[in-house]
């Protein structure tokens, strides 16, 4: 029996490629990949204000997910204000300011407990 017939054999003896083919594998490949916002339960905004209002009160340095269409990035630093009518984060780093939209975080970590443990639940 002819090996074409056999397991993946059709496939692999027939290796042609269509012109259109290669150019929609050339378009997915430059094509840059965006990722959609992740939908985010009450609980979960209601630990994020909570870890916000921590470190603004007792100066605990917390990491921040922001979201961002081409990938996520980290902010480190702790919380100096929190403005609810423009609904922004200012966040004090080592090298300076970050304001971060409030409605782009996706996850606010608190890094260390603090003196009295305020941060262990």
């Amino acid at each position: 029996m002819s090996k074409k017939l056999e397991a993946n054999g059709l496939w692999e003896s027939s290796r042609m490629m269509l012109p259109q083919h290669k150019e929609r594998i050339n378009e997915h490949r430059t094509q840059n990949h965006y990722q959609s916002k992740p939908i985010i339960h009450e609980d979960e905004w209601e630990i994020i204000a909570q870890n916000l209002e921590l470190s603004l009160n007792y100066t605990l340095p917390a990491s921040f997910e922001v979201f961002d269409e081409s990938g996520n990035w980290y902010v480190y630093g702790i919380v100096t204000s929190i403005s609810t009518f423009g609904k922004k984060v200012k966040i004090e780093m080592d090298d300076g300011f970050e304001f971060v939209d409030f409605d782009q975080l996706v996850d606010v970590k608190l890094e260390s407990g603090g003196e009295y443990g305020e941060a262990d639940f």
